[in-house]
């Protein structure tokens, strides 16, 4: 569903063995109707597919046609996994103009033999990660701007009933569009939560952006993992400017960042960010980011703080 290129030098979110629920295989099968989807079926033959722009995983990603339209196309080199279908569903049941749009799937007669494909709508500026990199700086009210997208996904995800963690907030998982809308993308790790008030207890996701709260043997965790690693991401949006982009904790091993982070409670460098920036969004970022997941604020919180900065600008 992502439109991007794979990036090398970034920590990539390991991918989940294809062996996993290989016994329950024969229940695999792409039932649209029990997912809700009957009406976004389409056929192999009514999608073209040009140029290839991505791939990663299991799956390869192409600029495609669908109705005289451009879309994304991503073709399963596999049959789906149990965590794809659970993609598939949760992106059927999405509307929001910060997430991702999801435009249907085809399924052809023989999947063994032909690949699934997944068509959603095409973000032509690809990922944030590569956009904070290729493109130059904009203005303060453009990030801010840029932060009111994800922050307005993630509390679309969060507010909905059944409620959604993402767990895998990241930049290469935010997808920009050919007008500079931040949109979410990549739902494989999300979890599916009943009860605002409960708490979740697996670990996924990539160490570098999350929230210290998932690295304990049996971690219990809330949407609030979701807002420490948005914070993350922000920080990389701060070194716009910087010719020499980091992401966080870059070049650090996973263990030297359960230490830094985890143990000394430390996070990357603000120096200087307050003068570039402007102070408001330097205190909402270590907010964010706070080790205790009761003191940092809600997404709904962070859009409300970030909508009165960008009315200020």
């Amino acid at each position: 569903m992502r439109s991007r290129r794979v990036h090398q030098d970034e920590p990539r979110t390991p991918p989940l063995s294809r062996d996993i629920g290989r016994e329950a295989e024969p229940e695999l099968e792409l039932d649209l109707e029990s997912l809700g989807l009957e009406d976004r079926e389409i056929p192999p033959e009514k999608l073209t597919k040009l140029e290839k722009i991505g791939s990663g995983g299991f799956k390869d990603v192409y600029i495609g046609k669908f109705k005289g339209r451009r879309v994304a196309i991503a073709e399963f080199r596999d049959q789906l996994s149990p965590m794809d279908i659970k993609e598939l569903k949760l992106l059927g049941g999405f509307d929001h103009a910060n997430i991702v749009r999801f435009l249907g799937v085809s399924i052809p007669e023989n999947t063994r033999e032909t690949p699934v494909m997944i068509v959603s709508e095409l973000c032509s500026n690809g990922d944030l990660f590569d956009y904070v990199r290729n493109v130059p700086a904009p203005s303060l009210h453009k990030v801010i701007n840029i932060m009111l997208d994800i922050a307005r996904g993630l509390e679309y995800l969060h507010m909905r009933k059944p409620s959604v963690i993402h767990r895998d907030c990241k930049s290469s998982n935010i997808l920009i569009t050919s007008r500079a809308t931040a949109k979410i993308a990549d739902f494989g790790l999300a979890k599916v939560k009943q009860s605002t008030r409960s708490m979740v207890r697996s670990l996924v996701g990539t160490v570098n952006w999350q929230a210290p709260e998932l690295w304990h043997a049996h971690p219990k965790y809330n949407h609030k993992v979701d807002v420490f690693s948005c914070a993350m991401v922000y920080w990389e949006m701060l070194q716009w400017h910087n010719p020499n982009k980091k992401f966080p904790w870059e070049g650090m091993n996973e263990h030297a960042i359960y230490e830094i982070v985890g143990a000394k409670r430390q996070r990357p460098s603000i120096s200087g960010l307050r003068k570039l920036w402007c102070p408001e969004i330097i205190e909402l970022l270590e907010r964010m980011w706070a080790h205790d997941p009761q003191d940092r604020p809600t997404m709904s919180e962070v859009v409300e703080e970030l909508e009165h900065l960008a009315s200020q600008r």
